[in-house]
């Protein structure tokens, strides 16, 4: 199986189509892509935190590894990544999650009192964590999945931390995790899939602007999706684990985002299954389930999916 190692030359910031491919592989190839910690390896125990949001911002964060150029894909095309396996830690670093002053949801002015920074490290290597509350430690599952996952486009440039639906980019999904399908837009010759910022554990919302942060091995599959296809086709999706799902990014408006990824689920459900929009929309009303996966400064981004019993119906 082909590996993309976590060597600097491989890593980059930008989402960018001038960036030289660094692996190639067919439609129906498994490959894997080692990352990153998103951190860039900024943090340590010896300078364990970021002083404010705006070091965070002067860092050069959130690596993702790639990209990878998939043979026959054309603009117009959708690219199909199947998740098999994300393996945290596996370069022996920790991973830590942390309080940055001036980020997250009670940034000011929602929180007039600024705390001082703090950050974690833990085992993201293991089936759980250990989290510090208080004088205890408390044990949970590790959750590992993928914050980003990203394709190029024609003529404009993205930073990785990023997100929108012509890229998907840094969505923070909680789902984009081992089985599912993300299902994104081609835009220029070879896809140009690009991927890291693996989490081990996020809270809905990614309430501090941070999850438990990690590096580690993804192992993937490439499909395609033919231009011409009659399926319905607008926001990135998230499919696999017996649900369909489709994740939409607004700046700065949770609302608009769980709007805007409900709406697509209905689309679906009409364009796809052959459904009358009514019904679609009476479905949706009593099955659809609605992650918000992030709400910090500049991104908001919701995640509408249904899961288990009606998707046999509509299949």
């Amino acid at each position: 199986m082909k590996t993309l190692l976590r060597d600097r030359k491989n890593v980059h910031f930008y989402v960018d189509m001038a960036n030289e491919p660094r692996l190639r592989v067919v439609p129906g190839e498994e490959f894997s892509l080692e990352t990153i910690r998103a951190d860039n390896m900024f943090l340590s125990r010896a300078n364990p935190v970021f002083k404010d949001h705006q070091e965070v911002m002067q860092v050069l964060a959130n690596p993702v590894t790639g990209p990878v150029y998939v043979e026959g894909a054309e603009p117009g095309d959708r690219l199909a990544v199947t998740i098999e396996d994300i393996r945290l830690g596996d370069s022996g670093n920790e991973g830590y999650y942390t309080y940055v002053p001036g980020q997250g949801l009670f940034a000011n002015p929602f929180v007039p009192e600024v705390f001082p920074p703090d950050t974690r490290f833990c085992d993201v290597s293991s089936a759980t964590l250990k989290l510090i509350v208080g004088s205890h430690e408390i044990e949970i599952p590790t959750e590992p999945f993928i914050g980003t996952i990203c394709v190029a486009m024609k003529e404009k440039v993205y930073l990785s931390y990023e997100a929108n639906k012509e890229i998907m980019g840094n969505a923070d999904c909680p789902n984009v995790t081992k089985g599912s399908v993300i299902v994104m837009p081609v835009n220029v010759p070879g896809a140009l899939l690009s991927l890291g910022d693996l989490h081990a554990k996020q809270g809905d919302g990614e309430l501090l602007g941070c999850a438990v942060e990690s590096d580690g091995t993804v192992s993937l599959s490439v499909d395609l999706i033919k231009k011409g296809d009659p399926r319905h086709f607008d926001l990135p999706q998230v499919n696999g684990n017996g649900r369909i799902g489709s994740v939409c990014t607004v700046p700065n408006n949770i609302e608009a985002a769980i709007r805007g990824a409900v709406f697509d689920v209905i689309k679906r459900i009409e364009i796809d299954h052959g459904v009358p929009f009514m019904d679609a929309y009476m479905l949706a009303g009593h099955c659809v389930k609605i992650q918000i996966c992030q709400m910090i400064t500049g991104a908001c981004t919701a995640y509408a999916f249904i899961d288990g019993a009606p998707t046999h119906i509509l299949a």
